[in-house]
Formats: C-alpha cells, sequence, structure tokens
C-alpha cells in the first residue's frame, strides 16, 4: 500500500472506561483492521476531566442537561498529532440522538479543513439518525463520510460493519474538500 499520512482512530469514552467502553473496544477493533491492511495510525481517547455519574438514572440526567446547555466538557488532554492526519475514524455513543457534548469539545479543538471522517455510531436500538448531519453542519471543510453503525449488543461481533468503514475510508475521494 502506498504510503499515506497516517490514520486517526478518536473515541469517546468516560472517564475510568477508557479501555472497556464499547467505543474502546471497537476502535482496538478498528486498529487491527488498520494494522491488516499495513496503515499507520494512532488512536486518542476523547476522555472529559468529570466524572459520570454511575447510577442509570443520574446518568442520563447529567448528559441530558449537557447537551439541553449546548456544554463544553474539559477534556483530559489533546491530541498533537492533528495536523499530520488526513482521515479520521471518529467512534461515538449515541447519546440523545446526537453526539457526546465532550466530542464537541474535541471538534472545537481542531481545524479539519481539507480531513475525511467516518463517522461509526454505536447505539443501543435508536440508531444514528441526525448525528452525520449534525457533524455536517458541525465541523466545516471536511468530508463526512457515510456512518458505520453498530448497535452495542453488537460489539463482540461487528466485523462485517468495521470492514464497511474500512473500505469507506478507501473509497477514492469525491468530495470538494
Amino acid at each position: 500500500m502506498k504510503d499515506r499520512e497516517p490514520f486517526l482512530i478518536a473515541y469517546f469514552t468516560i472517564k475510568g472506561k477508557e479501555d472497556s467502553a464499547a467505543t474502546a473496544k471497537i476502535a482496538a477493533k478498528l486498529g487491527q483492521k488498520l494494522t491488516e491492511k499495513g496503515v499507520k495510525f494512532d488512536s486518542f481517547a476523547i476522555v472529559p476531566t468529570e466524572e459520570y455519574p454511575s447510577d442509570p438514572a443520574n446518568f442520563e440526567l447529567a448528559t441530558k442537561t449537557e447537551k439541553e446547555n449546548h456544554a463544553r466538557p474539559e477534556l483530559v488532554g489533546k491530541y498533537s498529532g492533528m495536523k499530520e492526519v488526513k482521515d479520521i475514524f471518529l467512534v461515538v455513543p449515541n447519546w440523545w440522538n446526537s453526539l457526546p457534548q465532550g466530542v464537541f469539545t474535541f471538534l472545537d479543538d481542531y481545524d479539519f479543513s481539507g480531513k475525511r471522517l467516518v463517522p461509526v455510531v454505536i447505539h443501543s436500538g435508536d440508531g444514528a439518525d441526525g448525528i452525520v448531519n449534525e457533524l455536517r453542519n458541525f465541523i466545516h471543510k471536511v468530508w463526512v463520510m457515510d456512518e458505520v453503525v453498530i448497535k452495542d449488543s453488537e460489539v463482540e461481533n461487528c466485523d462485517a460493519e468495521l470492514n464497511k468503514a474500512v473500505e469507506e475510508m478507501f473509497r477514492p475521494s469525491t468530495s470538494k474538500y
């Protein structure tokens, strides 16, 4: 394979779940697929500094309040190699038919001009409706490609979906960016 600029697998997870969240598992599987193709890549966990409540009802209340307030939670760290990256897999959960607010913090922090992004959305039955359009409206001069949708109960058996994500990234560009 011709040398390309490194890929980035950016995935959202909450503090304390950096290795065990469904998004982390998907990111690791994507990394394996890129390694098999001989592609260089970096991984970056998008992690808010504040902890979320462990109780499901309070967790839902906290995330819904963040969304309603358009919060921009502070993140644990920043990714230093964004200028070199051309292609990004963004692995995110569907929270309230939207991105987690910490993902918006991540998107605010970088210039995505000229980059390609494949959203990989994990959901619990509500799909990914609206998330691609939300990304396309939020970040500009970036080619947001078709999303890959994975149900959270299928994380362990999602090879077909991840193959689709990788093939989507290797599709010839028809973007004006």
